[in-house]
């Protein structure tokens, strides 16, 4: 009977020597959604997956521990389900100074009868692919009042169902800066969004990887109506990872007016999500404009079409830009001016 040990990396790894007994399989092409919670929240943007056999926990732990080590990933035990490299919670992102920004926000609208389920769905998304942007306080006025229990994280999505008719609002870690949900009002979606430091993500490809898999991934769990992802500018971030407004701030209208939701967005986003009605109409628009398939388009301003369930997610270029061509959507989409 072999002992198993499993290692999760973003780039692809070389073949490395092993000793007799111990044989590796892969790497094979993987999702974070094809591996063990915990080793897909310790690697950033996980793309591969190799499984080392032995005959004994200390020959395979070596030899995934050198993997992991060499490709700064990460090596799992699934014996003993547990990550035993690197230890500790991993760091995967650089401490960051105070200084001006831009921020990355993503925004979701979710159906009235979806909306139950939603904030569980959101906490549970972002335990495997991203667990800096889980909420450390949260609360419905300043300062946060509730602290946030990982071993109890259904409190947090009570405390959305119960405050209704408010905003609640929550703090992270870097790279994301916390986010915000609103219940759904008569006629109006749900609203969840979320908030990551643009410097991070253009520092780091795997960053932009993991929040445009983050962005499709739980637009598709929660059955979105519609999503967006773009920058903004005019932030300042502390040393303590709070932002607040400067002068230069460039807002984005919202898709809700009057209390209702009246049409897509005419300004175009870095990523977008089109669920429901939308998503067939979307489709036939950009057919022949963007490559319908599975998987990204690598085109600086082509639109990238990916399927999903349940909606379609459109990626203009590599790089989450403030200035995006306009997606040639249909008129009879678009909300009309106030």
């Amino acid at each position: 009977m072999s002992y198993d040990v499993e290692v999760a990396t973003h780039d692809q790894p070389d073949e490395i020597e092993v000793p007799d007994g111990v044989t590796v399989d892969g790497p094979f092409a993987a999702e974070p959604d094809d591996l063990a919670e915990p080793l897909a929240a310790a690697v950033l943007a996980p793309r591969w997956l190799t499984t080392v056999s032995a005959g004994n926990a200390d020959a395979a732990r070596k030899v995934g521990r050198r993997l992991a080590k060499l490709h700064e990933g990460a090596a799992y035990d699934p014996q003993e389900d547990m990550v035993f490299y690197p230890r500790g919670r991993p760091k995967r992102v650089p401490t960051g100074k105070p200084e001006k920004t831009s921020i990355v926000r993503l925004e979701w609208y979710v159906p009235a009868e979806r909306w139950t389920a939603a904030p569980a769905e959101l906490i549970s998304t972002l335990a495997r692919r991203c667990p800096e942007a889980l909420p450390t306080r949260y609360g419905d006025i300043e300062p946060l009042q509730q602290r946030y229990d990982p071993e109890q994280p259904d409190a947090f999505a009570a405390f959305i169902e119960t405050n209704r008719d408010v905003w609640t609002f929550w703090l992270a870690s870097r790279p994301s800066f916390g986010g915000h949900a609103h219940d759904p009002e008569e006629g109006a979606p749900g609203h969840l969004g979320l908030d990551f430091d643009w410097r991070v993500l253009d520092a780091d490809p795997r960053w932009r990887e993991a929040v445009a898999g983050l962005f499709a991934a739980t637009s598709s769990a929660l059955g979105a109506l519609y999503a967006e992802c773009w920058v903004e500018p005019g932030w300042h971030v502390s040393r303590n990872n709070r932002l607040s407004i400067t002068g230069g701030r460039k807002t984005r209208d919202t898709p809700v007016a009057r209390g209702r939701f009246p049409g897509l967005p005419a300004e175009p986003a870095w990523l977008t999500w089109f669920g429901g009605e939308y998503r067939e109409p979307v489709a036939a628009a950009l057919d022949g404009v963007g490559r319908l398939r599975k998987g990204l388009v690598r085109r600086p301003v082509t639109p990238a079409v990916t399927p999903h369930d349940g909606g379609l997610c459109v990626r203009l270029g590599e790089q989450p830009r403030a200035k995006l061509p306009a997606l040639p959507l249909p008129a009879e989409l678009i909300r009309p001016p106030d």
